[in-house]
């Protein structure tokens, strides 16, 4: 099957929708045998196409790439004014959606008259529910856009693929629920390996990372890996962490992710007083990130909204318990076993089930192991590749 996906962004830049598209992408050539071409913007310091394990990668041109944008509109963000004309040349059986903020009527004009004229089908990711509670412009923004334009899309779609239970209920209309396939966001369940942390003190790639950032080999390590954005919850997480510096000493907190609020959030820090003991982080090479999994005893997540959190899986595979808010598709991947969930925008909550783990590292440990069993069975890019591929074949 010729597979098209068309997503604004990809390699070399990877946020988490950007990851899903590349992780699964490459499963589908190599293990279903399929032909997948993704078109996107042309980012800076990129060539017009490549090839990358399989996938045929054709950037669009011009591109104005964007990286301060309302909160409506996460940045990074492209305008690409010859992207239709690009699309129109593109050949496939399946056209396949992804980010579906980006896009308005021009395409769907053009989509509708290749399906209808050519008889090409269409899929649809929705990689973001209807948001709610993240603020009211957002809120409020997203549901116009939905209204407007984003329903068309599910509309037209031939299938429709949810990254959770809660994506799909909360975003797609009853009507049209039909046509939806849940697959949740995956890992690389190779390189996230809980097998590869090694014991504190040695010197293993945890050990190496905590001496990179400074910090001691005994030190109690909670991780984050977040985009610096409103709906991250970041300050909760400094809040939270703060209380824990006070009663824990050896506590240190690792951030991975950068954004517009990073300036805001070292701010925030400074004024609770836990400068020191945490640590920001950018710029990881994609293939470095585990190693900062296994530098940590514990994962936190404090979004307010989250429909399937692309870092879940990969603490799960790291085999690191997780604190999060009990929100959005939250309790899908976290499972009871694996972590704790907790009440969103409530710091002392946070703090004080970090601070049971802390306190409880037989507990730490059963909840690591179901953690890893849970990422393997479940969430491996392998069986989420798999789900993909039976809802192409849904509609072949």
């Amino acid at each position: 099957m010729r597979i098209c996906h068309l997503d604004p962004l990809f390699h070399p830049y990877y946020g988490g929708s950007e990851k899903v598209v590349y992780e699964v992408s490459k499963r589908l050539v190599a293990n279903q045998g399929h032909d997948v071409t993704v078109l996107t913007s042309r980012l800076p310091n990129t060539v017009p196409s490549e090839t990358l394990d399989g996938i045929k990668i054709v950037r669009v041109s011009p591109s104005i790439y964007l990286e301060k944008m309302p909160a409506l509109f996460p940045p990074p963000y492209t305008i690409v004014p010859f992207f239709n004309c690009a699309f129109v040349k593109q050949d496939a059986d399946i056209f396949h959606m992804h980010n579906r903020f980006w896009y308005f009527y021009g395409t769907m004009l053009t989509l509708a008259m290749r399906k209808s004229l050519q008889g090409k089908k269409f899929a649809i990711t929705l990689h973001n529910a209807l948001p709610k509670g993240v603020s009211f412009g957002v809120d409020k923004g997203a549901l116009a856009y939905d209204l407007l334009v984003g329903r068309r899309w599910m509309e037209l779609a031939n299938v429709i693929i949810a990254v959770s239970e809660y994506t799909r209920d909360v975003t797609v209309p009853k009507s049209l629920q039909h046509k939806v396939h849940v697959a949740h966001n995956g890992v690389d369940v190779t390189r996230f390996d809980v097998r590869k942390r090694g014991k504190k003190g040695e010197d293993g790639a945890g050990a190496l990372v905590r001496k990179k950032l400074g910090i001691d080999a005994d030190a109690f390590v909670v991780l984050e890996n977040a985009r610096m954005v409103e709906q991250k919850g970041y300050p909760y997480l400094l809040e939270a962490f703060a209380m824990l510096k006070k009663k824990r000493k050896n506590a240190e907190l690792v951030c991975i992710g950068k954004g517009p609020l990073k300036q805001q959030l070292l701010d925030l820090a400074a004024k609770l007083g836990i400068s020191k003991s945490v640590h920001f982080v950018t710029g990881i090479p994609e293939d470095e990130l585990p190693l900062y999994y296994r530098a940590a005893d514990l994962f936190a997540h404090s979004a307010v909204w989250e429909p399937c959190a692309v870092v879940h899986p990969e603490a799960l595979a790291s085999g690191l318990p997780i604190v999060a808010a009990r929100i959005g598709g939250n309790p899908e991947q976290i499972g009871e076993d694996c972590g704790l969930l907790v009440e969103p925008r409530d710091a002392k909550a946070m703090f004080e089930a970090i601070d049971g783990l802390y306190a409880d590292e037989n507990e730490r440990r059963r909840m690591g192991a179901n953690a890893r069993e849970r990422a393997v069975k479940k969430f491996a890019w392998e069986v989420v590749a798999g789900k993909w591929d039976k809802a192409y074949e849904s509609v072949a």
